[in-house]
C-alpha cells in the first residue's frame, strides 16, 4: 500500500465514520482500522520528513562549500 492509497483509505473511513450512518460494530471496526492506517501514515511520513531533512542539509553543505 502506497501512502496516497492508504491516505485515501482513511478519508473513506472518516466519511462513513462522520456520516453517522452505521451502526456501533461496523464503526468500531473501522475506528479500529482508521487507528491502524494513521499509525502507519505517521510513521512513514515522519521517515519522509527525515531523509528529506537530512538531503536539504547536504545540499545546503554542498552549495555553501561551492561559495
Amino acid at each position: 500500500m502506497t501512502f496516497e492509497e492508504g491516505n485515501k483509505e482513511l478519508d473513506e473511513i472518516i466519511e462513513k465514520l462522520e456520516s453517522g450512518k452505521i451502526g456501533l460494530e461496523e464503526g468500531t471496526k473501522l475506528f479500529e482500522r482508521g487507528s491502524e492506517l494513521a499509525e502507519v501514515l505517521y510513521k512513514e511520513f515522519n521517515s519522509s520528513k527525515g531523509k528529506i531533512s537530512v538531503i536539504r542539509d547536504n545540499l545546503e553543505k554542498l552549495l555553501s562549500s561551492e561559495e
